[in-house]
């Protein structure tokens, strides 16, 4: 017998409804089961938000989106273009007036930087 509820209402009934008339218990139904009915609802509010020559980088937790706010612009441009864009220092270079090699140095201090702060105070006393 198909499930009598529609796809848009909560999966969960559906799962119940299987193990009801499969006379199985809630107990037995698998990890895996279980981890299909899982979801996370993202709104814009959930994150901070920091944007460079178009791209976004949302970070959730709040300690580490004030360390990160509070690095020059420069820096959160280049961590921006590297981790959200996975651009090479060299283009990322080219983006901000920058040799590749100055980029790689400044990117490597400024994750250091980040977290030495982070592991210091929790980010509650960044710079």
């Amino acid at each position: 017998m198909p499930c009598p509820w529609s796809i848009t209402e909560n999966a969960i009934w559906c799962l119940v409804w299987t193990a009801c008339t499969s006379n199985k218990e809630l107990e037995d139904i698998s990890p895996a089961q279980w981890d299909k009915l899982c979801t996370l609802d993202e709104y814009p509010s959930d994150s901070f938000m920091f944007s460079a020559f178009g791209y976004d980088l949302h970070i959730r937790d709040e300690l580490v989106a004030g360390a990160f706010a509070s690095l020059p612009e420069q820096e959160q441009q280049i961590l921006i273009l590297h981790c959200v864009a996975a651009m090479a220092d060299g283009e990322i270079g080219g983006l901000v007036g920058m040799s590749r090699s100055a980029v790689q140095r400044l990117r490597t201090k400024t994750l250091n930087e980040l977290r030495q702060r982070l592991e210091d105070n929790g980010g509650r006393n960044a710079k």
